[in-house]
C-alpha cells in the first residue's frame, strides 16, 4: 500500500529516472508469481484482456480494492521477503571455496576437454571475484587456491611444461606441482 506520493529528481538504481516517487507502507512478496495472462480476465483495470502487459508496464498503477483482492486470492501465501533478500552471512573462506566450486562446475559442464589449465582457471576466478567486489590480487587468489583446494576434492593432473606449474598443497601440507584440473 502507498503511504505517500512525492517528487524527487534523484535517479534510483541507475535507471529509474521518474521524478514521481512512492513511499510504501510495506511490501509482501508472493512465494509464486501471479501470471498476468492467467488473471487478466478477472481484473477490471485491464481493458484489453489479450495484452495485459500494456496495463502493467507503467511506472505504477493504482488499482481498486476489488482488483487487489482478486489478485490476492489467486496466489498462495505471501511472506515478508523473498529468499534472495534474506540475510546470509558466511566467512570469506567459505565464499571463496563456494566460488571456486561454482566456477569448476560451470567449466565442467561446458568444457569438452577432460582437463583445464589451473592458471586459466585462476584468471577466471580472479575476474569472477572482482565482479563481486572481492579485492584480492591474483597472487592472493592463487595462494588461497593452492592451500585450500584439497577441501573441495578436485583431482589435479601434472604437466610437463614448467610454465604451467602451480604448487598445490595436500591436506597434510605437502607440496606438489600440477598444471591441470581434471574435469572427469
Amino acid at each position: 500500500m502507498v503511504d505517500e506520493v512525492y517528487q524527487d529528481n534523484e535517479t534510483l538504481y541507475d535507471h529509474y529516472c521518474s521524478p514521481k516517487k512512492l513511499k510504501l507502507k510495506g511490501i509482501k512478496y508472493f512465494t509464486e508469481p501471479v501470471v498476468a495472462l492467467d488473471i487478466a480476465e478477472d481484473l477490471d483495470f485491464i481493458k484489453n484482456k489479450k495484452k495485459p502487459s500494456n496495463y502493467l508496464s507503467s511506472e505504477y498503477r493504482e488499482i481498486d480494492e476489488k482488483d487487489f483482492k482478486k489478485i490476492i486470492r489467486k496466489t498462495s501465501l505471501t511472506k515478508e521477503y523473498p529468499a534472495y533478500f534474506e540475510s546470509v552471512s558466511f566467512s570469506l573462506e567459505d565464499f571463496l571455496l563456494s566460488s571456486i566450486n561454482g566456477l569448476y562446475m560451470v567449466i565442467k559442464r561446458t568444457e569438452r576437454r577432460n582437463q583445464f589449465e589451473i592458471k586459466t582457471f585462476l584468471k577466471l576466478l580472479y575476474k569472477l571475484l572482482k565482479e563481486y567486489g572481492v579485492s584480492k590480487s591474483y597472487e592472493e587468489i592463487e595462494e588461497f587456491y593452492a592451500r585450500n583446494v584439497w577441501k573441495l576434492g578436485f583431482k589435479h593432473n601434472p604437466s610437463r611444461d614448467p610454465d604451467k606449474f602451480v604448487v598445490l598443497y595436500n591436506r597434510s601440507g605437502k607440496k606438489n606441482n600440477f598444471g591441470y584440473i581434471s574435469l572427469e
